[in-house]
Parts: structure tokens; sequence; C-alpha cells
């Protein structure tokens, strides 16, 4: 009898934290709202980003590397013939969104990104860039700031049409 308490003691406990996540796991949630930086249906194809604040991260470059690379902003457009999360500038830019969650209370939303680019400059290398974006969720309008660890800097989507 005894036995039989700890085997379902123990199987209990055992759900119990195979169901926890880990420490410092974020919630998405996955309802049927759309996400309001990337949902086309609520927001035309064409975005305009604008990029301030270009700051290096590293000895091995200057900031005017950081300024080819991103320059003051960019239209951005869905890949043609892409799939979704492929997204194309109009200087020649590549975007890949591959890792995304994001968090949504109180009518502001909160994106943690990781996207590979692609820069007109150096077709051939893709770099990774993380980024945060926040705005309230029936919003047009974005900012956030990104890296992808030689250059860091803010953005904002100023023009979603």
């Amino acid at each position: 009898m005894r036995l039989t308490k700890l085997k379902r003691s123990g199987v209990a406990l055992i759900l119990t934290l195979g169901m926890l996540g880990p420490a410092n796991s974020q919630i998405t949630h996955r309802d049927n709202r759309g996400n309001p930086f990337t949902d086309l249906k609520r927001l035309s194809a064409s975005r305009q980003i604008s990029v301030q604040n270009l700051t290096v991260l590293t000895d091995a470059v200057g900031v005017e590397f950081c300024k080819e690379r991103y320059g003051n902003g960019y239209n951005v457009y869905p890949a043609p013939n892409g799939r979704r999360g492929q997204f194309v500038s109009d200087k020649g830019h590549k975007f890949s969104l591959y890792a995304r969650s994001e968090l949504r209370g109180d009518g502001i939303y909160a994106e943690h990104s990781q996207v590979l680019i692609t820069f007109p400059n150096d077709p051939d290398v893709e770099v990774e860039t993380t980024q945060f974006i926040t705005g309230f969720v029936n919003s047009k309008m974005f900012s956030g700031v990104f890296s992808d660890g030689v250059c860091s800097g803010k953005f904002s989507v100023v023009n979603a049409k």
C-alpha cells in the first residue's frame, strides 16, 4: 500500500515537473488575432522603415560600415515568389524571418525576432540580426532596437501602406 502511494506521488511529481517550462521561457500567444507587424491582411505589403542611432559594437569596424549596411532607412515589401516571412527592400536588402515570439497585454504588442539579412553590397553573406519591436496592437506604427553583433541601432516603422 505504501509503495502504491509512492508510485502515484512519483507519477504526479513527474507530470507536474514535465509540464513546467524553463524558468526563462516566454509566453507566446497563439490566438487567431493577426500579428500587427507582419499581418498582411490588416497592413498592406509596404512598410517604410527609418533607422536611427547606429552604433558599432566592436573595434573591428567603424560606424561608416554600419551606415553602409543599414543606411538611414528603406521600404520593405514581401519577397516576390517568397515564402511567408521573406521580405526585400527597395535598396536591395533581403530579409528572412526565422524565429519570432510575441507578447500582448493591455493593448500593447511586443515581439522578439531573429532575422537573416543579406545586404546589397555583400549579397553572398547572411547576417543574423536580433530585433525587439513594440507598439500598440491596433496601430500601424512600431519601433524597436536591433543588433547583428557588429552594428546596433533603433528603427521605426514610420509608414505602413
